[in-house]
């Protein structure tokens, strides 16, 4: 189930950090990830390829929502990046590390950087200069209010030249020569029509059942190659990605899947399969995971969130913003994906 993940203003280089729909403890860790070249946050304004997980102190945990203040190391780093960047935030339960839940950061309007609160000094010391010479300026003004007046130029209108060529004098008379009407009756004699030899009848019965005969053939042909073509499409998936093989330990059981370097279909069909089974946490890790590398797992795992696509189920729910970030990173791999251009600028208005 995915996260509403919010920040709200405080102060500059302060927010207000906040996760709804969470089922754990208030002792967590997070982890960020940016959906431009899937990279971790480290540090402030420090990305790379190795996850790394941050404890949040002095957080609280209402009715499923997790509250509280994040600094510096988290907002200046998100507000640096480009605009179009998005941040996929995971939060760990630190009392138990099996459950891992993630959503889509949304940043408010009223968040700044730190690098906001000089220049709020800075326009505080300029308002109160401008004011001062305002009120100089002012004074200056009603002493020296002069009128001037300034003759209005006359602007003579421009003849108007005379037409080239004047309308033919209306006393011509335009001589038509009068058509005659030609009222002979028109008397059509059918001719007589040829009969038919019966030979020729015969011959083109027989033309139009050999046709007849051959579309048959060739449509039962056809048929049957198709079947014998694909005889049966079905994944086949091997015991380490079995998910009936599945323990209590999911980590242990993706990363044994993922040994066996499966291609992304038997990728996909583990990840239907433990849909089916309400095995919602190997679904969510295995479509995390792999959609940063394979844009067609990212495209199924944006359809997911996508309320276009949605089908209910128990391990994941419609969401806008997490469709979003997932087709974003399907087009950072596929760039020319045209359903992913479609359902992002439908989405983004």
């Amino acid at each position: 189930m995915a996260l509403k993940i919010e920040l709200e203003g405080d102060k500059p280089g302060i927010a207000k950090f906040l996760a709804q729909k969470w089922n754990g403890s208030a002792d967590i860790d997070i982890l960020i990830q940016r959906n431009q070249d899937g990279y971790y946050l480290s540090g402030l304004n420090q990305w790379g390829p190795e996850k790394n997980w941050h404890t949040l102190d002095n957080i609280l945990l209402d009715n499923e929502q997790l509250s509280g203040l994040v600094g510096e190391w988290l907002v200046d780093s998100l507000l640096s990046q480009e605009n179009r960047v998005r941040f996929l935030i995971e939060i760990r339960d630190k009392q138990n590390e099996n459950y891992i839940d993630r959503g889509v950061v949304n940043i408010g309007e009223t968040v700044f950087p730190s690098s906001a609160l000089n220049i709020q000094q800075t326009v505080d010391t300029e308002k109160n200069t401008v004011d001062s010479y305002k009120v100089v300026s002012d004074f200056m003004e009603s002493d020296s209010l002069i009128s001037s007046k300034s003759p209005t130029p006359q602007t003579e209108l421009p003849n108007v030249e005379e037409e080239n060529q004047k309308i033919a004098d209306s006393n011509i008379e335009i001589e038509a020569a009068p058509e005659e009407a030609i009222t002979k009756d028109i008397v059509f004699t059918p001719e007589p029509i040829k009969s038919k030899s019966k030979m020729r009848i015969i011959i083109l019965i027989f033309i139009i059942f050999l046709i007849l005969a051959g579309i048959s053939v060739a449509a039962w042909y056809f048929l049957l190659s198709k079947d014998q073509s694909f005889p049966d499409t079905k994944t086949q998936i091997n015991s380490q990605c079995n998910v009936t093989n599945a323990t209590s330990d999911d980590i242990s059981f993706i990363q044994q899947c993922l040994q066996s370097k499966p291609d992304s279909d038997v990728i996909i069909e583990v990840i239907n399969q433990a849909k089916q089974t309400n095995k919602c946490n190997i679904a969510q890790r295995l479509y995390a995971n792999q959609s940063l590398l394979n844009a067609k797992v990212a495209l199924l795992y944006a359809k997911e969130y996508d309320v276009k696509f949605y089908q209910d189920n128990q391990c994941f729910k419609a969401d806008k913003e997490t469709a979003i970030y997932w087709y974003e990173t399907s087009l950072n791999n596929d760039p020319n994906n045209a359903l992913a251009k479609e359902r992002l600028a439908e989405l983004q208005k």
